[in-house]
């Protein structure tokens, strides 16, 4: 009794304190409940201590100081601990807590306060949590007043306040079977922390609206809503977060109600996590897709036990890539290809990772419906050739990827004529990309060995093989090694050579297989053989591929490449696609006997039509191809004379003639150029033999105003063999005038040449022209000697070389000049020496 009237005088004391005006008076009450009164009570005494005493400790839940109103939850917290699961408590508490956090406005300023009341909302949820309904649900007397509270909350700027809403959802949805009454109108508030910077709070947001998503027995436009709004994290910078996805995902297509109808947008979820970077979320989803097949698959035994005693692995299927997914994942997808239309969507998009994403989705939708992507695959074909020209490297890797797949999982005849089609309508690099990934990956068949054919004929066309850039040209060059390599299966290459021909665009000569190959590579590598090394090497490896005797190439089908350049009467500038070709053509097959009378005429046709700017850069080609005359041509001097008489005559000749102009000048000059590497190129008796028909011409040009023209012409005759008096008068006096000449080079080729200037059979050479030809000689070392005087070290250098080169057939008369040479010379010294080392060299 005692111990009843002490605990009556301490409530009667507590309910007059804690109503009293002073704070500390109100805060000493409350602590003296919580710490020394409650927990001293008994457990059945707690309930007529709430009856006393709740009124004022709600009261305080809006006093206007946050430390009383603190005290005054957490005292209730304590007694609800005690107090028994009777929902009478239920309707005095969750009242309260919405006027506090559950209004329009913000009325509980503190958001520490805030976050713990909402624990308190928590612990009454979990305290009268009935799943089933089986005690009479007691959380529905109260449930829109607790929906209420976390609308509001759901949005509360405070970021552990609103995490700890989301988790009060997802206890409501195991702590009572009233969810669905209100469960979209939670929809919209949660959606709003999909996007909060915190990641946690986004994972426990998407498995939120996972379990919501659940509860929504009839509005499907709501779910597919959720599945909205959570797709656009399965790219997050977080793993945790893109791993939730996938959960999600897993856990609609397991217990989602009517979940056959959301297939198409669920798989998204759970296929993207598929491909993640982090190997925890790959194999965690997984693992729960596996389980999510096996559930399908039991609801539909009947039907894919069947499937499973006849089906087999597709042949070629890339194992140490790929793992095969489960008949009952692929027999999800298959029934599922209604997503195809999302992905092709957003693979279109502007951003770059929503792109990414939607080809790797492809990648995984292609892998699990394999020969059922079939009907697809024309609908797919533009997106996924768009897809594989994509300024995103990652993203052509991917899209190359699902074309390699589809290569291997689809028949021939699927897609092979459908891309035969759209690539002669768009023959761009992504179609390319794609025709080729797909012909390369593609099982052997008596199709694709009867197609080769085909494909070559669409990369013979000009607006395909002459395109100049250099990702297309590499890309072209890649299709044909694969073709060359398809080509070589099976059979003997010859062989097929001989018995697969295409007629050319409805020309009535038709052209091998072999040819077709070499035109494609010729013509790439042709345009790129100014610039572009790695095209053009790979050209060349891949022409080495069709053949290891290239030259033979070029010597059996090189002149049909050449009768096919189209418009060479018209006047092409040096731009023009078919004198780029033409001028490619001679730089890389250079000339040689069995090709050289149609290389010939097509120059000469082209060189009589071109613009000046086209003749220039047909020349410049034509000196790059003189150079290596050599190593293609090794016949009789007779032979070769045979071959270069008639196209110096045809071809360079005619252009070495003076005409006014300055386009003049420059073709003038490089026409001149071609002389220069013959002078290279050209074996020296077949050059000896060659250049006396020219000298009148040449000995005019020395004195060109163009000073690369007089470079060039020097250069021409720096490999002078003897001459007869009447050709060394015509060279040596032009040729002596360019010592002073204004340019550098010219000068210091003029002294070289004068040191080649030698008189035919001096030995037979009567007396007076002996006598002639000495007086020239005394002239042209006269003035040798005065630029000894030169301030250029190169000049001097290149004087005293032709001075000694001179001395070995004229001893007598540069001896007699040598010592005509006053002693006080800069440069006695040096003649001195080139006599006295020629003594020393006869002796």
């Amino acid at each position: 009794m005692a111990n009843e009237e002490e605990n009556k005088l301490f409530i009667e004391s507590f309910c007059t304190n804690v109503q009293n005006p002073d704070r500390a008076v109100r805060q000493r009450a409350l602590k003296q409940l919580a710490t020394d009164f409650l927990p001293k009570q008994p457990a059945a005494a707690c309930s007529a201590l709430f009856d006393a005493t709740y009124l004022h400790l709600l009261r305080c839940y809006s006093d206007r100081f946050e430390s009383i109103r603190t005290l005054a939850v957490e005292t209730i917290d304590l007694m609800l601990e005690r107090l028994p699961a009777n929902d009478f408590y239920l309707g005095y508490i969750v009242p309260v807590l919405a006027k506090r956090i559950g209004q329009a406005e913000i009325i509980e300023e503190s958001e520490e306060l805030r976050l713990l009341l909402l624990e308190q909302l928590e612990r009454l949820v979990q305290k009268y949590r009935d799943p089933d309904g089986t005690a009479g649900d007691p959380l529905l007397k109260v449930f829109d007043e607790i929906v209420d509270i976390l609308i509001k909350t759901l949005r509360d700027p405070y970021p552990a306040a609103q995490k700890k809403s989301c988790e009060i959802v997802m206890a409501l949805g195991t702590a009572t079977p009233s969810l669905h009454y209100r469960a979209e109108a939670l929809v919209a508030p949660a959606k709003t922390v999909l996007s909060h910077r915190h990641s946690a709070n986004r994972i426990v947001a998407v498995e939120m609206l996972g379990l919501l998503s659940l509860h929504i027995l009839s509005n499907g436009d709501r779910i597919s809503e959720i599945i909205m709004a959570i797709s656009p994290l399965l790219m997050d910078d977080v793993p945790y977060v893109r791993r939730a996805c996938g959960r999600v995902g897993c856990l609609m297509l397991m217990k989602l109600r009517d979940r056959y109808s959301f297939f198409h947008r669920i798989l998204p979820l759970v296929l993207n996590c598929l491909t993640d970077d982090t190997a925890e979320v790959r194999d965690d989803i997984l693992a729960r897709w596996k389980e999510a097949g096996e559930l399908y698959y039991l609801e539909n035994e009947t039907e894919l036990s069947k499937v499973a005693l006849i089906e087999k692995l597709p042949e070629g299927y890339p194992i140490n890539r790929y793992t095969r997914p489960t008949l009952a994942c692929r027999s999800i997808v298959q029934r599922s290809l209604r997503v195809v239309n999302l992905v092709l969507r957003e693979m279109e998009e502007w951003k770059e990772n929503i792109r990414l994403h939607a080809t790797k989705l492809l990648k995984q939708i292609v892998l699990h419906a394999e020969s059922s992507f079939s009907t697809l695959y024309a609908e797919v074909n533009p997106v996924l050739a768009k897809a594989c020209m994509d300024s995103d490297k990652s993203i052509v890797m991917e899209a190359l990827s699902v074309c390699e797949l589809l290569g291997i999982l689809l028949d021939y005849d699927t897609w092979s004529k459908h891309v035969l089609i759209e690539f002669r309508k768009f023959p761009s690099i992504g179609q390319l990309r794609c025709m080729r990934t797909l012909y390369a990956h593609c099982g052997q068949s008596e199709g694709n060995q009867k197609d080769i054919k085909r494909f070559v004929a669409l990369l013979l066309d000009v607006d395909v093989c002459h395109n100049q850039k250099e990702d297309y040209q590499y890309e072209l060059l890649e299709f044909c090694d694969v073709l060359v390599t398809d080509s070589r299966k099976g059979r003997d290459l010859t062989a097929m050579l001989e018995e697969i021909t295409v007629s050319d665009g409805g020309d009535s000569v038709e052209q091998s297989l072999e040819r077709m190959l070499y035109t494609v590579i010729l013509k790439v590598v042709a345009f790129c053989y100014e610039s572009k090394g790695t095209i053009r090497e790979k050209g060349m490896n891949v022409l080495n591929r069709l053949d290891s005797d290239i030259d033979k190439l070029h010597e059996m089908h090189l002149g049909s490449v050449l009768g096919r350049i189209e418009h060479l009467e018209s006047e092409h500038s040096d731009a023009s696609t078919s004198l780029m070709l033409l001028c490619g053509i001679v730089s890389i097959c250079r000339f040689q006997e069995s090709y050289f009378e149609p290389l010939r005429l097509t120059l000469e046709k082209a060189l009589s039509h071109a613009a000046p700017e086209g003749k220039v850069k047909l020349f410049s080609a034509i000196s790059v191809a003189i150079l290596g005359w050599s190593e293609k041509n090794n016949q009789d001097n007779d032979v070769q004379l045979s071959l270069l008489k008639p196209f110096i005559d045809g071809l360079v000749a005619p252009y070495l003639v003076w005409a006014a102009g300055r386009s003049a000048e420059s073709i003038r000059t490089m026409a001149t150029a071609c002389f220069a590497s013959l002078a290279q190129g050209v074996n020296a008796n077949v050059y000896a033999s060659l250049l006396p028909g020219y000298l009148n011409i040449l000995a005019g040009l020395i004195e060109d105003n163009n000073i690369a023209t007089r470079v060039y012409t020097l250069k021409a005759l720096l490999r002078l063999e003897p001459l007869d008096l009447e050709s060394l008068k015509l060279l040596a006096f032009p040729i002596m005038s360019r010592l002073d000449d204004p340019s550098a080079e010219v000068r210091e080729l003029a002294a070289t040449c004068l040191g080649s200037l030698k008189l035919k059979s001096l030995v037979d050479a009567d007396e007076g022209t002996f006598d002639r030809w000495q007086e020239i000689l005394k002239q042209i070392v006269s003035v040798m000697m005065l630029h000894l005087e030169h301030p250029e070290i190169k000049l001097r250098s290149a004087i005293f070389v032709s001075m000694k080169r001179l001395y070995a057939d004229n001893r007598e008369l540069i001896s007699r000049l040598a010592n005509e040479v006053p002693s006080g010379c800069s440069y006695k010294k040096d003649l001195d020496r080139i006599t006295g080392t020629a003594v020393d060299d006869s002796m």
